[in-house]
């Protein structure tokens, strides 16, 4: 398993603590979406787990890195769920970490959006944290430490984690593929590569950037109006936000208009009335985009 290679430092560092028995055993990786959070808790999730790892990480060649390959391995284990993640779902994942290890080596639960968890589900991974059972490691990853329990970070070995550098990033688009990502399109996803890959894949769903560039220079030519741009968009609303935000940005550095750094501001409130069930998207979107196409707003 190869690792994402801005993160190919933290990782050494992990993986030297963990062959010398001083890694701690609850791990919170956070950052921004769309780095390689989830993907580096694989990685260790698997040198973890591995019989006979190294400083480069897992063996590859024996049982339990085949198993892991084949999403089969006994001992570990990701906690997922559509909404929010409840107790019921925690106190399953604990019951596997609190089993004994099938393959007598260590047990792993990853938790991808550590933040889904409900109160009671946090209370109940608490105790976990506090008292693990031998050779346990729990990694827990999120976007927003904020949302979680003061108690469940505390304690928790905290690792927060930075976006490549814009040239790093871009070679790695390039060698997964993608030819076509310019600078442009990476601030485009706030810097993330991998959420630039997933919107680039083919079949991906939701308003591509190139599409969102086409409809911003419309309704700035008159040739489209907001409300018919924000229906059409609804579905990409947070998206599309992020993207009004970043160009309300440029322009202010630009041109230092006031209006511009109200569009910035409107963007900020926007993105967290969005995170808010049963909201109006369109209307949302239909605001920010009438405040885009006012004359004064216009960028040159």
């Amino acid at each position: 398993m190869s690792v994402i290679p801005w993160f190919s430092i933290v990782f050494a560092q992990l993986v030297d603590r963990l062959l010398k028995r001083r890694l701690h055993h609850g791990l919170l990786l956070t950052g921004p979406a769309g780095i390689g959070k989830y993907e580096l808790a694989r990685a260790l999730a698997k040198t973890m787990l591995c019989k006979s790892p190294d400083n480069e990480g897992p063996c590859e060649q024996c049982q339990s890195c085949a198993l892991f390959d084949a999403s089969t391995h006994p001992d570990y284990g990701e906690l997922t769920s559509d909404k929010q993640l409840g107790v019921d779902k925690i106190r399953e994942g604990i019951s596997r970490l609190n089993a004994t290890s099938q393959l007598s080596g260590s047990k792993v639960l990853i938790i991808p959006v550590a933040d889904s968890m409900t109160e009671s589900a946090a209370n109940a991974l608490l105790k976990t944290l506090e008292e693990p059972t031998d050779n346990t490691f729990i990694i827990l990853v999120t976007d927003r430490m904020a949302q979680l329990l003061p108690t469940i970070v505390s304690r928790c070995e905290k690792h927060i984690l930075s976006r490549p550098h814009t040239e790093v990033a871009l070679q790695w688009l390039r060698d997964q593929g993608i030819h076509n990502a310019t600078q442009a399109l990476l601030d485009a996803y706030g810097g993330a590569p991998l959420r630039v890959q997933s919107a680039l894949e083919e079949g991906a769903s939701g308003v591509s950037y190139v599409q969102y560039q086409e409809g911003l220079e419309t309704l700035l030519e008159g040739n489209n109006d907001a409300v018919s741009l924000a229906t059409k968009w609804q579905d990409s609303a947070a998206t599309i936000v992020d993207w009004l935000q970043q160009y309300a940005h440029q322009a202010y550095l630009q041109d230092n208009s006031p209006p511009m750094f109200n569009l910035y501001q409107s963007c900020i409130r926007s993105r967290q009335v969005l995170l808010n069930p049963g909201v109006n998207k369109i209307m949302i979107l239909s605001s920010l985009l009438a405040e885009v196409k006012r004359p004064a707003n216009r960028l040159g």
